[in-house]
C-alpha cells in the first residue's frame, strides 16, 4: 500500500484522502483512463474522480468496483 500512496496524485488536500461534496456538473471526457481514488473506488478518469469530490488518486484501477 505504501507504493500506491507514493504514487498518489494530489488534486487538493496534501494531508491525505478527503472526499468533498461532488462538484457541480462538469463536462468530463468519456476517455477511459482509470484512476484509483483514495476512497478505494475506481473512476473512469481523473476528471470524473475530481467531479466526485475525490482529492487524491493514483493511476490505474482499484481492486473494487468501478464508479460511473
Amino acid at each position: 500500500m505504501a507504493a500506491c500512496a507514493a504514487r498518489m496524485e494530489t488534486a487538493g488536500d496534501e494531508a491525505g484522502c478527503r472526499v468533498e461534496p461532488p462538484a457541480p456538473p462538469v463536462a468530463c471526457t468519456m476517455q477511459y483512463d482509470p484512476v484509483c481514488g483514495c476512497d478505494g473506488k475506481t473512476y473512469g478518469n481523473a476528471c470524473v474522480a475530481r467531479a466526485n469530490g475525490v482529492t487524491r488518486f493514483s493511476p490505474g484501477p482499484c481492486s473494487g468496483p468501478p464508479v460511473e
